[in-house]
């Protein structure tokens, strides 16, 4: 039994990266199930939101295959609600997660300074926010994104993990288009 039952992360992953990855690993070593929501999940073709839904949930499917198998992560999409980093928001994020999960015991997050204001405080005193650094892994989507612009490979695949090398020509020509 683990310290909590269910745990959220949220991410918009646009490109699913080993930052990332360490989040979920850290929810997933404290929490029986995790939901992971891919936000901004009805934006896509944007400089800021270049990869569907589609393709960032095969992303990150690939990797925890055998977590989903055995309904220990859950993924699911997160439409922009439009309210910015307000209560409203925060709020609708956590009556979505609670559809699918029941109660949510906790939300893992790396070290987002605005995160805690996002939610009501009833909702503050219902759940536990884990903070997990990334120092170790100072990367972020942004910066992958143009290695693959620059088609620098052999970078972006130190930041990615080797189940999902083989998306990089299809990604780069999603960041070409745009």
């Amino acid at each position: 039994m683990k310290k909590y039952k269910t745990g959220l992360v949220l991410g918009r992953f646009q490109t699913f990266h080993k930052g990332h990855e360490y989040i979920i690993n850290k929810a997933l070593e404290i929490c029986d199930k995790v939901l992971v929501f891919i936000g901004s999940s009805d934006k896509f073709g944007t400089i800021e939101n270049p990869f569907s839904y589609e393709l960032r949930k095969k992303l990150i499917k690939k990797v925890y295959e055998n977590e989903i198998v055995e309904n220990k992560l859950v993924i699911s999409p997160l439409a922009d609600l439009g309210a910015g980093n307000v209560t409203k928001w925060g709020d609708y994020l956590f009556c979505e997660a609670e559809k699918i999960l029941g109660k949510v015991d906790c939300i893992v997050y790396g070290k987002e300074s605005k995160c805690k204001s996002w939610f009501s405080e009833k909702i503050k005193k219902s759940v536990n926010f884990i903070v997990i650094s990334r120092d170790d892994i100072k990367i972020n989507a942004s910066t992958l994104r143009n290695y693959m612009k620059e088609n620098d490979f052999e970078r972006w695949r130190k930041f990615v993990n080797k189940k999902n090398w083989g998306e990089f020509e299809k990604m780069r020509e999603i960041l070409i288009k745009i």
